[in-house]
């Protein structure tokens, strides 16, 4: 809206007048309209479009060419320059001077040689006595042979040395002296000499078997003195019975 300034007066718009020239300017705008799509109309009849072709495909032949590889390169070996060879130093020569001559060898004439006497004869010297032979001593008498009667006697008095020592070497197993049973048993051994018991064994067996052990465990024992002076020297064979029980041993 537009307003009038007069000498500093202010005059206010008319509003009749305002809606007369927006009624105007409707009216124009739709007449306008009008007009145009009349004439796209119009045009569109009298002109009919054609169709556009479709635009030609260019077709691009692509062919896959494989590339030869490069050669490879191999590297050139570095070759190291040798050494110049030492060249070696000229050998001294040395001049020697040539031996002096060899003086010539003087004649010697040797002196006749002096006979020498001949040597007195050697005396040979008497030959050792011959050793006089020692007559060996006399072996000494045999010991005249004993009797029968003789003999059982030595050996009663040997039996008699071993029995005492048997006894003491005889030790009574608990069990017999826990139930007082005793019993005897005949043992047979072999004696060498010097009283070392070669072999026991029970001939004639007790019963109970612990008196059995008891009995050869007490000859093996040995401890036996060496045969009596007359005796024969050679190895013998004894037969004693050995009573073992709660009253007799250790």
């Amino acid at each position: 809206m537009a307003s009038a300034v007069l000498n500093n007066v202010v005059i206010p718009p008319d509003p009749e007048q305002g809606s007369r020239r927006f009624v105007a300017a409707l009216i124009a705008g739709v007449f306008v309209e009008v007009v145009l799509i009349g004439a796209l109309a119009w045009y569109g009849e009298t002109h009919e479009t054609k169709p556009v072709p479709p635009p030609k495909k260019h077709v691009i032949a692509v062919q896959m060419v494989t590339l030869p590889q490069p050669p490879k390169v191999v590297p050139k070996p570095v070759v190291k320059p040798t050494p110049p060879k030492p060249v070696p130093p000229k050998p001294v020569i040395h001049h020697t001077p040539p031996p002096p001559p060899a003086p010539h060898p003087k004649m010697v004439v040797p002196p006749k040689p002096v006979p020498t006497p001949p040597a007195p004869p050697v005396k040979a010297a008497p030959p050792p006595p011959k050793p006089v032979p020692v007559p060996k001593p006399a072996p000494p008498p045999a010991p005249p042979p004993i009797s029968a009667a003789e003999r059982v006697d030595l050996m009663g008095q040997y039996v008699a040395e071993l029995r005492p020592i048997i006894q003491n070497q005889l030790h009574v197993p608990a069990e017999l002296r826990a139930m007082g049973l005793s019993g005897t048993a005949t043992v047979e051994f072999e004696v060498s000499p010097g009283g070392q018991v070669l072999w026991a064994k029970v001939i004639k067996p007790s019963p109970l078997g612990a008196v059995n052990r008891a009995a050869v465990a007490a000859v093996k024992s040995g401890n036996f003195p060496a045969f009596l002076k007359k005796m024969p020297k050679q190895n013998t064979v004894f037969e004693i019975p050995i009573e073992v029980g709660s009253d007799s041993g250790s």
